[in-house]
Formats: structure tokens, C-alpha cells, sequence
């Protein structure tokens, strides 16, 4: 299975990422909250169960001397594609929590879950896990601020069974930010890529039945 048709916002903000300059100055404390458009694109199983929707969002943002948080809603109406075998769409909503302690330099490290409710309830699988890793947040010009963030899943939970190695669920991100206003609105867009290498047993011995997502969110926040 592949990232969709948002793994090209991967490349080009990879890109940009790569001559970017860090943001090291730390941030007083600062709340941010707004709505979002939601895309997606959602696979399980084999790449013929393939899914595309969109649907809306919000995400609210608390910024505090080293620490940080977000936390993200989204729910997605999810449709088969033409491409694939799936006959029946369904609705994912997804709570997605990221706390952040400031390291150094662009650096902080994350701690946080994620949880993705399927209906109907077998349709798809239902899954939540627990979240680490790092992000580094990068100042590309003024008021506009990127982030690129990576890490583990661990304790997955399915609705429909399996399991997933210490190591075999993986979350990617990219953010961007743009201040607007004298820094009253901020125009965001983000990416996050989701990846399970869950496997399954029905009796006959261990069979692979990962689960992948990828989705897009743009939208703008009132600061204050």
C-alpha cells in the first residue's frame, strides 16, 4: 500500500524542511482554536479495500513556557474508490492528543494517543494507541512556521482483533502555519500518515492485515 494521493505534500515539505532555518525561541503562554476541512484516504487489508472522503475538523492549540498541546478532531466520510473491492462507505472520527516538552534547539519531544471510531462498527476497524516521539518546528520566514513530526504506536486495540509488534505502527506529520491579522488568525494545514502492521490468526497461523491512513486538514485558528 502506498501514502495516497497526499504523499506528494510529503515530498515537497520535505524539501522546504531540508534548507529551513530552526525556531529556537520559546513561546509565552498562547491558545489557539479553529475549524478545519478534512481529506483522507484509507486502506485495510490489501490495497483493493481502498477508501476516500473528507469531511470537517478542529483543532485547538495550548503553547505554555516548554510545553505544549494539541488536540485534533476530525470526522471523515469515507467512500469506496473505483480502483478497489470495498462496496460499503463509512464514517471515521478520530480524536488525536499530542502533549510536547521543548528539548533543544527545534527539538521536543511527544507523548499522546490517538483514537479512530469506525461506523458502521465493522466496516472498518476502530483502533487506539498510545503515542511517542519527537517534532521539530522550524521558522521559514515571517509568521510563517512549519513542523515536522515522527514516531511509534504502541498498544494498538482493534475492533475487529489483531496485533502489531513494539515496533510496527508508525505515525508521520507535517504542519504549517501562517500568522494573519497582526497574529490574530493563523491559516493551518497538516498531513498525518498512519501505519499498522497489524496481523490477524483465524486458527491457520499469523496473517498480515495492516491498516493505513493518510489525512489532510486545512483550515484556520483564533489566537488569543
Amino acid at each position: 500500500m502506498n501514502g495516497g494521493r497526499f504523499g506528494g505534500w510529503a515530498v515537497c515539505a520535505l524539501g522546504v524542511f531540508l534548507t529551513a532555518q530552526p525556531l529556537n525561541r520559546l513561546t509565552a503562554q498562547h491558545v489557539s482554536i479553529g475549524p478545519q476541512i478534512a481529506f483522507g484516504d484509507y486502506r485495510e487489508v490489501s490495497a483493493d479495500l481502498h477508501y476516500r472522503g473528507s469531511g470537517i475538523g478542529a483543532k485547538a492549540t495550548l503553547e505554555w513556557k516548554k510545553f505544549s498541546a494539541d488536540v485534533v478532531l476530525s470526522k471523515v466520510k469515507y467512500k469506496p474508490t473505483s480502483d478497489g473491492t470495498a462496496t460499503t462507505a463509512f464514517d471515521a472520527s478520530e480524536v488525536d492528543v499530542r502533549l510536547r516538552y521543548y528539548i533543544t534547539g527545534p527539538v521536543s519531544g511527544e507523548l499522546g494517543f490517538i483514537n479512530r471510531k469506525a461506523d458502521p462498527e465493522f466496516e472498518a476497524q476502530s483502533v487506539g494507541a498510545v503515542t511517542a516521539g519527537a517534532r521539530m518546528a522550524y521558522l521559514l520566514g515571517p509568521g510563517v512556521r512549519m513542523a515536522l513530526s515522527g514516531g511509534l504506536m504502541f498498544g494498538a486495540k482493534y475492533s475487529g482483533g489483531g496485533t502489531t509488534s513494539g515496533v510496527g505502527a508508525l505515525q508521520l506529520g507535517l504542519g504549517l502555519t501562517v500568522d494573519a491579522l497582526q497574529r490574530r488568525i493563523h491559516v493551518t494545514g497538516d498531513y498525518g500518515f498512519q501505519r499498522f502492521s497489524r496481523k490477524t490468526d483465524n486458527g491457520s497461523g499469523a496473517l498480515p492485515a495492516p491498516i493505513q491512513q493518510s489525512l489532510g486538514r486545512i483550515g484556520f485558528a483564533i489566537a488569543f
